[in-house]
Order: C-alpha cells, then sequence, then structure tokens
C-alpha cells in the first residue's frame, strides 16, 4: 500500500479545506433559491356557478350569450393580467386580453360573449398575479339548434363635436345614443363610451373616435382626467381599415347578427383613425354589448364634427 508523503498530505488538506469553503459558501445560496421558490404566490381561478352564469356542457345556439363570471386570486401578490380564449377546433381566437390589477381584494368580473358556429367551443380563462404565476379554467359550450339573435337599438344620425367644437357636445352614450356637452355630462361619466378628435397621422387626415379609457384621449379632452369611471370602448379598426363591412349591410341589419359576427377582437383598440365617410366601425362598449358606427359625414378640422349612426345590442 502506498505511504503519501507530508507535502502530499499537506496538498490533500488544502484541497478538502477548499472543498468545504465551497459547500459552506453555495448552501446559503441553495437554501435562498429553494426559499424563493417556496416563497412564490400561486394564482387560482374559478368559474362563477348558478343562473345567471352559463355551466359547462351547456348548448347555446349560435348568436346566444355565453355569460362567464370569473373569480380569482393573486394569493398575497396582485393580479395583473386576464385573457379569455375561444377555442373551436384548431382554431384559438383571443376574446379578452386585458392588463389588470387587483389586490388582496382579488378579481371578481363577469363577461358575455356571443356563441360561434363551432359545434363545439372551449373557453379558456388564464390570470397572471404579479410573481408571474398563471391558473386557468376551462368551459365547454356546445352548439344548440337553431339560432339566437337579439334585437337592437338604432340611433341617429347623431352629431358630435370634435374636441374643439364652440358648443362641446362631444360626449356620446353609445348605449342610449345621447350626446352630452361638457357642462351637461358632470354626473354623467359612467355613460359616455366615446369621444372623437381630429389630428394628422402618418400625414394623413384623421378624424378619430376614442373612449375616456384610451390613454391618450385626456389630451384632448383635459376635462376626463378627473372622472371617477373612464369606459374602455373597442374599436374593431381592422374591419374599418379594410371595409369589411358596407354602408349598405349596415343598413340591412335588422338584428344583432351582424354586430356579433362582423367584430372580430383579435383587431382591436380603444382608438380608431381614419373614420371616413362611409366606413363601418364595429364596437364592444365596457358593459359587454356589441355594435357599429356609420360614418354619415366627417369633418377634418378640430373645430368640425363627426355625423354618425348607431346600431348597437338591447
Amino acid at each position: 500500500m502506498r505511504r503519501f508523503t507530508s507535502l502530499e498530505l499537506t496538498k490533500l488538506q488544502g484541497l478538502f479545506n477548499a472543498l468545504q469553503f465551497c459547500i459552506l459558501m453555495a448552501a446559503p445560496l441553495m437554501l435562498l433559491a429553494c426559499s424563493q421558490e417556496e416563497e412564490i404566490s400561486r394564482a387560482s381561478v374559478i368559474l362563477k356557478t348558478g343562473v345567471a352564469y352559463t355551466a359547462s356542457g351547456t348548448e347555446v345556439s349560435p348568436g346566444g350569450k355565453i355569460n362567464i363570471g370569473v373569480l380569482a386570486s393573486g394569493a398575497g401578490v396582485a393580479l395583473t393580467y386576464i385573457r379569455i380564449e375561444r377555442i373551436a377546433g384548431q382554431d384559438t381566437v383571443v376574446q379578452l386580453d386585458r392588463g389588470i390589477y387587483a389586490g388582496k381584494e382579488g378579481y371578481d368580473a363577469d363577461f358575455s360573449f356571443p356563441k360561434g358556429l363551432a359545434d363545439k367551443e372551449v373557453w379558456r380563462v388564464l390570470v397572471m398575479n404579479a410573481d408571474r404565476d398563471t391558473a386557468s379554467a376551462v368551459l365547454v359550450v356546445r352548439k344548440g339548434e337553431g339560432v339566437d339573435y337579439g334585437d337592437i337599438n338604432h340611433f341617429g344620425p347623431l352629431t358630435v363635436g370634435l374636441q374643439n367644437f364652440p358648443p362641446a357636445n362631444s360626449y356620446l352614450d353609445l348605449e342610449a345614443g345621447v350626446v352630452y356637452n361638457s357642462a351637461t355630462v358632470s354626473g354623467n361619466e359612467e355613460k359616455i363610451d366615446l369621444l372623437p378628435y381630429f389630428y394628422f397621422t402618418s400625414g394623413l387626415p384623421s378624424p378619430t373616435l376614442t373612449c375616456p379609457g384610451y390613454t391618450s384621449a385626456v389630451g384632448y379632452y383635459p376635462l376626463i382626467s378627473n372622472w371617477p369611471v373612464k369606459n374602455t370602448t373597442l374599436f374593431d379598426y381592422n374591419t374599418s381599415d379594410n371595409m369589411l363591412v358596407t354602408p349598405a349591410q349596415f343598413d340591412a341589419a335588422m338584428n344583432d347578427s351582424l354586430l356579433v359576427t362582423a367584430y372580430n377582437p383579435t383587431k382591436v383598440s380603444g382608438n380608431c383613425k381614419y373614420a371616413y365617410e362611409g366606413r363601418v366601425i364595429p364596437f364592444k362598449t365596457q358593459s359587454g354589448k356589441y355594435g357599429m358606427i356609420k360614418i354619415v359625414a366627417a369633418d377634418e378640422s378640430e373645430e368640425g364634427t363627426i355625423s354618425l349612426e348607431i346600431k348597437i345590442q338591447q
């Protein structure tokens, strides 16, 4: 058996001490990593039940409402995001994609969507918290017999003023077809869905539709900066830009069939540029109602007006 020299023993002892030092230094880091992993808050989400909500496995006729209630928690940290998808076969369409902030009180919200034509739809609700942990819940809806398209209201033509129009009648309640001015809007802020303005973008004149909840709207309407409620209306700019719905189709709509099928939730914004005469703009209000706006006439100056017609779900 080979004997180690004193020099070799000294070197081995040094290696052992170095290894021991490395282990001692790494241990706190390993414990910290484990601790951090353990400290991640787990998000959770459940779907509400009861007569007001669509149960999984329910049959709903095309055009009928799918009512989804969401209860979610960030488990100690804020919830920051929600997405709702409709999955039909190989097609997935994002119906809602929204940043949120819900603290310790959790998130409680109701949504309504129209049933499509697919035999089976899987509705997936996903939430994420500030720790970037996600949770999801699903609802299966099958196609019922016939169709269930609803009644609509038709308003207009209505005239709304652009941002510097002297009478300042620029505040529009889409659901009631009522126009307010800067004085009469006081106390009715929660009803306002649309604000028009004019500007140049990419070198082009642009009569534009926006909403109180859109970030840049306050630059054109400083009055809204202190509103207690700022509704967000989502405009389908893709259908408008590409003129996918004609004025004749708008005029012919007698129920909400076209309103819900024309709206493309993947191409929406709280701001819709180039609202020229003849454009038809599908939209969805903060309260979940689908509608369309037909631009009858649009001035190209800050002191001008836009004349429009509205068709919206009752």
